[in-house]
């Protein structure tokens, strides 16, 4: 991408976080983090959503002042993954229905176990708007947990939308880059975020 049209695809992907999603929210608005390592992993066994879990494992070591486990590392640690995980929704077909209380706590208890970070934060991709056949928003919903308890510290719904941005619209055949940066994008800003209100932001 260009450096203005990179800018604009920043701003689109902004707009479209602050405007229509809850990426971060904490369960206790004045929570504090009683430990600093954290590990990613994907709840679904689909690529779309390993790659997200990559890439937020990515975007939380680069921006926040987290001992952020390598997510090969924290894979290599839960047999057979990636696993499906019981998730906090209750559907998921055009957007999703968010239901916090339907996640699979005992599943998440036993695989933070395994991980042994103090933190575990995983992302559930359940679905995506498709047009003619081509991904253009990546829906994403996610819980963060505090070990060894599987305490729910925080939760959010994002979603990574690929597209050139051409004029005032996004074109309507994103590539596999466009993707990509989707998909860093989101991670990058949803990241800040939690490192924003977890008081763990680097400076």
């Amino acid at each position: 991408m260009g450096q203005s049209i990179r800018m604009a695809f920043i701003l689109a992907v902004t707009i479209l976080l602050a405007g229509c999603f809850d990426t971060f929210s904490l369960i206790e608005t004045d929570y504090r983090p009683k430990g600093k390592s954290i590990a990613v992993i994907a709840g679904l066994d689909s690529e779309a959503n390993v790659v997200m879990a990559q890439r937020m494992t990515e975007a939380l070591r680069k921006n926040t002042r987290f001992q952020v486990m390598p997510h090969k590392q924290a894979a290599q640690a839960i047999p057979n993954y990636p696993v499906k995980i019981k998730g906090p929704y209750s559907s998921a077909y055009l957007e999703i229905e968010e239901d916090y209380n339907n996640t699979d706590k005992k599943k998440i208890k036993d695989i933070q176990q395994k991980v042994g970070a103090d933190y575990l934060y995983v992302v559930w991709t359940p679905t995506a708007t498709v047009t003619q056949g081509t991904i253009h928003q990546l829906h994403v919903i996610a819980q963060m947990f505090e070990g060894p308890g599987a305490k729910e510290v925080g939760h959010g719904k994002y979603a990574a939308t690929a597209g050139r941005v051409g004029g005032c619209c996004l074109v309507p055949k994103p590539d596999d880059k466009d993707k990509a940066n989707a998909i860093d994008e989101t991670s990058e800003y949803v990241a800040k975020e939690i490192g924003e209100k977890m008081g763990m932001l680097k400076k």
